[in-house]
C-alpha cells in the first residue's frame, strides 16, 4: 500500500514533488509515480511573469534559463517596472525531479500508463495494463477529456525554433510579444521572440484556432520570418505543442482521494495558455491541504469556486476565437497598444480591479465584444435549456394566470405531462442502454423490476416510511445531478442542496402537500405554515450564499426558477424542476457521455417508456377523474422508478 501516487510527471506533478520535499513530506512516505515517458527531451518551454522577490523565483532559480525586463509589442517598447518575464525549459525541471526521486528510494517509478482508477472505501486501485497498485490517494495530471458546450474546441498550437545567428541580432533584456506581422490564414497567428543572448533566441509561431497549425505552414512562416533578419542562422532545437483553449478542461474524479493537477485541474488559462505559475501555486495549496487532511475528506474537499467575472471575459474571447478567429489580431494588437503591458499581465493574473477592466473594454473593439455578448448568450441558452427554461415556463404560467385565472395552471400541467413522456420518463428509460452494457437485457430488466417491487412493497407496508425513504434518495440524486452539471460536485454539498431544494418546493406548498398526504393515508406534516415559510426563507438564504460563494450563475438561475414556482401550484412547482431542470440535465449528461443524438435517444427509450406507462395504468387502480388521486399514485410509481434509476445513474456519475 502506497501513501500517495502520481499519474504523470510533467510540470504540475514535478512542482508538487518539489513542494512536498520542501515541506518535509517525502521522508517517510511510500510513493509511486507513473509516467510512460522518460522525460529526457526538452519538449516544452514554460514562461511566466513575476516579481524577482517572489517565492517561485527563489525555488526555481537554478531552472530559470533567462528573464527579460523589457518588452516590445507592436511598435511599443516598454520597461517592466516591477516585473520580469521568466523562461524555464522543461528538461531542467525534469532533471531536477529525477535527481529528487533518486534521493528517495521509498518512491517507486513505473513507466506505465494508468488505465483506470477504482475507488474503495479507504484506498484506490490504480490499474495498468499488467498490474494493479493500491494507494491511499493519487494526484492525477493526465490530459482531460474535453466536452465543449458551444462549438468546437479552440487550440493553441505552436512550433518554436531555437536558433543561433552568426552575428549579434538581439537585445538579451528585450523580448517581443505577439508579433502579428505574418499572414493570418483566417486564424489568429503571431510570432514570439525570446532572446537568451545577443545571437540566440527561441522564435515561436503560435496559432489560436479550431484547426491545428500545420507543420509545413509553420516551417514556411518561421523561415520567412527569420529571413527578415538578413543573417545566416542555425537551428539547434525544434519544439511543438498543442494546448486546449477551453473552459471545459477542468475534470475531477468523484472520489475525494483522486486530486486533479495541471490542466486537468483547470490551471491552464483558457485564453492564453499560461499555466506554470498557476500550477506552482496549486502545488503549494495541495501540500498545505495535505498537512490538515483536506484532500481526503469529502467535507473539506469542496469544489472550485469558479472564475467569476474573469471566467466570463474568457468565455467572450473564446467565443470570438471559435467563430470569428480573424478578429484576434485586431483585438490583441489594440489591447497591448492602449494598455500598459504590466497592467495587462496583472489582468491575465486575474488581479485587476473592475474599474480598470471597464476602462480596458471601453478602449477595445466594443462592437466585437457586444457581438460576442449577444451571440454567445443565445448559443449558451440553446445548449443549456435546463438553465433558463424553468424560469420562462414559470413566468408564462404566472402571466397567463394573471390574465385568466387558472388557465396558466391548466396549460402548464398539460405541457408538463407532455414533457414527462418526451424527456421525463425516457431519461430514466435509457438506463438499460448506457452504463449497464455488462448486464444482459433480461437480467437488467429483472433487476430493475425487482427494485421497483421492493419500493412499492415498502409503501404498502408503511406509507410514512415509503415517503421518507423516497425523499431521502431523491434529495441525494437531485443534488448530485445539479452539482455535477454546475461543475461543483461534492458529496456533502449534494446532500445539502438536494434537501434544501425539496424543502423549498414542498414547504412552500404545505397545504397542498398535506392534502396529498391525506389521500395517501399519511398524517399532516408536523409544522405550521408560518414556520414552514421561515424554513423556506432560510433555505433560499443559504442557497443564495452558496451560489455566490461558488460563483455559480447556474445555481442562481435555479433559485430564481424555484422562487417563481413557489407562486404556482405544487404539481407545476415540482414538475417544472423535475422535468425541465433535472430530467433535461440527466438527458444531456447521457447524450454527451454516450455520443447519442436526441432522436436516437427517444427511439431507444420508447419501448421502456411505453412499458412504464402500461404498468402504471394496469397495476394502479384509482379514480381517474381526481387530480389528487392521479398525483398520489403517480408519486408512488415515480418513487419506484426512481430508486433503480438512481442506482444505475450513480454508476455513470462515478466516471464524471
Amino acid at each position: 500500500m502506497y501513501s500517495f501516487g502520481l499519474i504523470g510527471l510533467g510540470a504540475a506533478n514535478s512542482l508538487l514533488l518539489l513542494r512536498m520535499e520542501k515541506e518535509g513530506l517525502l521522508e517517510d512516505a511510500a510513493g509511486i509515480v507513473f509516467d510512460h515517458t522518460f522525460k529526457a527531451l526538452n519538449d516544452k518551454t514554460y514562461c511566466f511573469w513575476a516579481h524577482p522577490e517572489e517565492e517561485i523565483i527563489q525555488d526555481l532559480q537554478h531552472e530559470i534559463k533567462h528573464s527579460w525586463s523589457q518588452v516590445v509589442s507592436g511598435n511599443k517598447y516598454e520597461n517592466l517596472k516591477g516585473l520580469r518575464y521568466y523562461m524555464v525549459e522543461s528538461l531542467a525541471l525534469y532533471k531536477r525531479t529525477r535527481v529528487l526521486l533518486e534521493r528517495y528510494p521509498n518512491i517507486k517509478i513505473h513507466q506505465q500508463k494508468v488505465t483506470d482508477i477504482i475507488d474503495h472505501s479507504v484506498y484506490l486501485d490504480l490499474l495498468t495494463k499488467n498490474a494493479s497498485y493500491q494507494v491511499l490517494k493519487v494526484f492525477d495530471s493526465r490530459p482531460p477529456v474535453i466536452n465543449e458546450v458551444i462549438g468546437e474546441t479552440v487550440w493553441q498550437s505552436f512550433q518554436g525554433w531555437k536558433v543561433e545567428f552568426d552575428k549579434p541580432i538581439f537585445k538579451p533584456e528585450t523580448m517581443r510579444l505577439m508579433d502579428f506581422n505574418i499572414p493570418q490564414n483566417g486564424f489568429t497567428q503571431f510570432m514570439y521572440q525570446l532572446p537568451t543572448s545577443e545571437t540566440e533566441a527561441l522564435i515561436e509561431m503560435t496559432r489560436f484556432g479550431r484547426e491545428l497549425l500545420p507543420e509545413d505552414l509553420a516551417k514556411d512562416q518561421l523561415r520567412n520570418y527569420l529571413l527578415t533578419f538578413n543573417e545566416s542562422y542555425r537551428i539547434h532545437d525544434i519544439e511543438n505543442g498543442v494546448l486546449p483553449m477551453s473552459q471545459n478542461a477542468e475534470q475531477y474524479h468523484r472520489s475525494s482521494k483522486v486530486i486533479s493537477t495541471g490542466s486537468r485541474a483547470g490551471k491552464l488559462k483558457p485564453t492564453t495558455g499560461y499555466a506554470f505559475k498557476n500550477m506552482y501555486a496549486h502545488a503549494k495549496e495541495l501540500v498545505l491541504n495535505e498537512a490538515i487532511n483536506k484532500t481526503t475528506n469529502v467535507w473539506y474537499g469542496l469544489p472550485s469556486r469558479g472564475g467569476g467575472r474573469f471566467a466570463y471575459y474568457d468565455f467572450l474571447l473564446l467565443f470570438i476565437m471559435k467563430f470569428r478567429p480573424q478578429w484576434g489580431k485586431i483585438i490583441f494588437t489594440r489591447l497591448f497598444r492602449v494598455m500598459p503591458t504590466e497592467e495587462v499581465f496583472k489582468f491575465l493574473d486575474e488581479k485587476s480591479r473592475v474599474g480598470w477592466e471597464i476602462r480596458m473594454f471601453l478602449k477595445l473593439n466594443k462592437l466585437k465584444f457586444l457581438w460576442s455578448v449577444l451571440f454567445s448568450s443565445l448559443a449558451f441558452m440553446s445548449s443549456k435549456p435546463q438553465r433558463w427554461l424553468p424560469i420562462v415556463f414559470s413566468l408564462l404560467a404566472l402571466m397567463i394566470d394573471r390574465v385568466s385565472p387558472g388557465s396558466g395552471t391548466n396549460l402548464g400541467i398539460g405541457l408538463l405531462i407532455l414533457s414527462l413522456f418526451v424527456v421525463g420518463i425516457p431519461h430514466g428509460a435509457l438506463d438499460g442502454y448506457s452504463h449497464n452494457r455488462n448486464l444482459k437485457l433480461p437480467t437488467f430488466v429483472a433487476r430493475y423490476l425487482g427494485i421497483m417491487a421492493l419500493v412499492i412493497l415498502l409503501w404498502l407496508a408503511s406509507p410514512i416510511v415509503g415517503l421518507v425513504f423516497f425523499l431521502l434518495y431523491s434529495a441525494w440524486h437531485f443534488g448530485e445531478t445539479d452539482l455535477i452539471e454546475w461543475k461543483r460536485s461534492n458529496v456533502g454539498l449534494s446532500v445539502l442542496w438536494g434537501f434544501m431544494l425539496l424543502g423549498i418546493i414542498l414547504l412552500s406548498h404545505l397545504n397542498e402537500v398535506n392534502e396529498l398526504m391525506n389521500y395517501m393515508s399519511i398524517p399532516d406534516w408536523p409544522i405550521e405554515q408560518n414556520a414552514a415559510n421561515s424554513v423556506v426563507q432560510l433555505f433560499f438564504f443559504l442557497s443564495a450564499i452558496l451560489s455566490f460563494w461558488f460563483r455559480s450563475a447556474a445555481w442562481g438561475l435555479s433559485l430564481i426558477a424555484l422562487a417563481l414556482s413557489t407562486q404556482l401550484s405544487l404539481v407545476i412547482s415540482f414538475g417544472t424542476y423535475f422535468i425541465l431542470q433535472h430530467s433535461l440535465t440527466g438527458w444531456n449528461h447521457l447524450k454527451n457521455s454516450e455520443g447519442w443524438s436526441h432522436s436516437s435517444m427517444f427511439i431507444k427509450a420508447l419501448p421502456f417508456t411505453a412499458a412504464a406507462i402500461i404498468i402504471f395504468l394496469v397495476f394502479f387502480q384509482f379514480d381517474r377523474t381526481s387530480l389528487w388521486q392521479w398525483s398520489s399514485y403517480f408519486l408512488i410509481f415515480l418513487s419506484a422508478l426512481s430508486l433503480p434509476h438512481i442506482y444505475f445513474m450513480s454508476k455513470l456519475y462515478k466516471n464524471v
